[in-house]
Parts: C-alpha cells; sequence; structure tokens
C-alpha cells in the first residue's frame, strides 16, 4: 500500500468518508472507493482510521519501513545554528523549537563530532586571592614532606548558602563542542546570604551541619568558634584534637 503521507489531506479525509459508510468494512471501503475514485490510490483503511484515533493525526511520525522520516537539509541547518547560537541547548529543547525528534538531533550532533561536556564547578576568586593560595599549597607540601598524615590532622570546614535562586544541576547540564571547552560555572557564596550552614570534616569525622546566621561577619563566626564548634569536637579523638589544624 502507499505510504499516507504520499496522500493530500482531502484525499484522506475521503477515504475516513469511504471507510465509515462501508461499517469500517475493509474489502468494502476499497470497492466503494474504487468506483467513486477510480484514478486514485487505494490506502489501508484500517492503518489510516486507527492512526487518526491513536496520535490525532493523519501523518505518520515514521515510514512503512519504521525509519525516521528523512531531515531536510533546512531543517539539519537550523539546528546547528541553534546550537552555534547556544552550546547548552538540551537536544530535547532542540527538538521541541525545530519538530525534529531528540533521536535524530542526537545524531545530527554525533555526525558533526559534538559531544555533550559537563561543567566543572569551581569558586568564584578574587585577584587577590591567588598568592595566599600558593603560600598555602607550599605549607602543605611542606608539612606532608614531613608527616605524610598530615592532611589527616585538618579540619577542612566550609559554608554553603541556600538561596530561593535555584540549583545549577551540573548531572544534566552541558554544553556541546567539537573538543572539550573546559567550561566552568562560578558559585557566590560570600554574597546574598539567606540561609548558611556549617560543615567540618577532618580524618574520618563529619561536624555539623549547624545553621549560621544569616547575615554573617567576624564577631558572629567567633561567637561560633568558640561556643559551639567545641561541642562538635567532644566526638574527635583526643590526639587528633591536640595536633590538629583548623581551616
Amino acid at each position: 500500500m502507499p505510504r499516507h503521507n504520499l496522500f493530500s489531506n482531502a484525499e484522506m479525509r475521503d477515504m475516513l468518508c469511504v471507510y465509515a459508510q462501508a461499517n469500517f468494512n475493509g474489502r468494502e471501503a476499497y470497492r466503494r472507493y474504487s468506483e467513486l475514485y477510480p484514478n486514485r490510490r487505494q490506502p489501508d483503511f484500517k492503518n489510516l482510521y486507527d492512526r487518526l484515533g491513536e496520535t490525532g493525526t493523519f501523518r505518520p511520525k515514521r515510514n512503512s519501513a519504521g525509519r525516521p522520516n528523512v531531515i531536510t537539509p533546512e531543517q539539519e541547518e537550523e539546528i546547528l545554528v541553534r546550537v552555534a547560537e547556544n552550546p547548552e541547548i538540551s537536544a530535547r529543547h532542540a527538538a521541541a523549537a525545530t519538530g525534529v525528534g531528540k533521536s535524530s538531533i542526537c545524531k545530527i550532533f554525533h555526525e558533526e563530532g559534538l559531544y555533550p561536556f559537563h561543567f566543572t564547578p569551581v569558586q568564584n576568586l578574587l585577584e587577590n586571592d591567588f598568592a595566599p593560595r600558593i603560600e598555602f599549597a607550599r605549607f602543605c607540601r611542606a608539612q606532608i614532606n614531613a608527616d605524610p598524615m598530615f592532611l589527616n590532622k585538618i579540619l577542612f570546614t566550609d559554608e554553603a548558602t541556600f538561596t530561593r535562586r535555584g540549583i545549577f544541576n551540573f548531572r544534566n547540564k552541558h554544553t556541546w563542542a567539537l573538543q572539550n571547552p573546559h567550561s566552568v560555572h562560578e558559585r557566590h557564596f560570600q554574597h546574598e546570604f539567606k540561609i548558611n550552614v556549617w560543615c567540618g570534616i577532618i580524618d574520618n569525622h563529619l561536624l555539623g551541619p549547624f545553621e549560621l546566621p544569616p547575615n554573617l561577619n567576624g564577631e558572629l563566626y567567633l561567637e561560633f568558634l568558640e561556643t559551639p564548634l567545641p561541642d562538635f569536637l567532644d566526638d574527635i579523638p583526643l590526639d587528633i584534637r591536640q595536633h590538629m589544624y583548623f581551616i
């Protein structure tokens, strides 16, 4: 049978009417349609009727061989223009914008040598942060040379700020490129505090979490170091506390 995407909308309308008049009998519909339209190609009446009920459209999304419809050069060019203008676009969003299937979008990306590289989270640093970080790295290297267990004696701490600005999903966010662009995404922790949470880790011990004041300053942080923090250290072995460093 000819594919239904070769028929006009008017022809498929007539096919459906004849099929209904024949009480949905395929042979009778074939006979009536041949009498009414002798110069037309014969359709698969049942397939046409079922598709309309299942998808709401006469047009098949795939051809009779089960392969996706052929992507035109214009569609492919539009897809590549979109990804060039916005390398962070997802295949799902590109499919919604162009009407091309997601699998076809991914195939075009692959054929063009594009791969989804994920972002690397980095801390937002200021220009005057470079020298202290170099000094600290040299200090750590000297201490490790003298004591290989030096890093186990450091109480590493950090504060995280939770706001209503949303979360950047590093797992699902990516950028399409021919080569890894090493894209980064800055995270701001020292601005626009809403809720501050402190945690620490030393050796194999996790400390916290502890909720800090929303607007943190030196005086409030000193109060945290003098009062709540010693309570967290009660569970840390004495030999670790006697030789630990605080960051």
